[in-house]
């Protein structure tokens, strides 16, 4: 894929973000990915060419978790230091309070064997590669 000037984010495969609940208080959605190290992430996947990286987080949390969320807005990317691949981190959170419920199913994907909510500082120990930008939002909207 090459960046184009509708969609500079094409080049940039891949979206990662961070789904936050600060109004139930369930912290911050993470999974425990299926292969992969680390193991725990942030729901994501590929960029498609013809769409957002705010509409990327939509539709691959709602493949891999079946839970519907909002996009409020792109954190940061960067070049991930070992997969070499550009990521971007988009802050969402779920379209309803019905929707947050404690037990997340995982979706259809089968890449998550486990989908749960964490506080930011659990976030922090199970995913060390966290980037800086990411840290300091959900420090900011989850505390801890």
């Amino acid at each position: 894929m090459s960046s184009s000037p509708q969609n500079p984010h094409k080049s940039g495969p891949a979206v990662r973000f961070p789904a936050e609940s600060p109004r139930t208080k369930l912290g911050v959605l993470i999974g425990r990915r299926r292969v992969g190290n680390p193991s725990w992430t942030f729901p994501g996947g590929k960029i498609e060419a013809d769409e957002s990286p705010e509409h990327a987080a939509v539709r691959e949390t709602f493949e891999e978790t079946a839970l519907r969320v909002r996009a409020i807005g792109v954190i940061g990317s960067r070049v991930h230091p070992v997969a070499g691949a550009r990521m971007v981190y988009v802050a969402a959170v779920p379209v309803s309070a019905d929707e947050a419920g404690i037990g997340i199913a995982r979706g259809d994907s089968g890449e998550l064997t486990e989908v749960r909510w964490v506080g930011a500082g659990e976030a922090r120990a199970l995913m060390g590669d966290m980037p800086g930008p990411v840290r300091q939002y959900l420090q900011r909207v989850l505390g801890g």
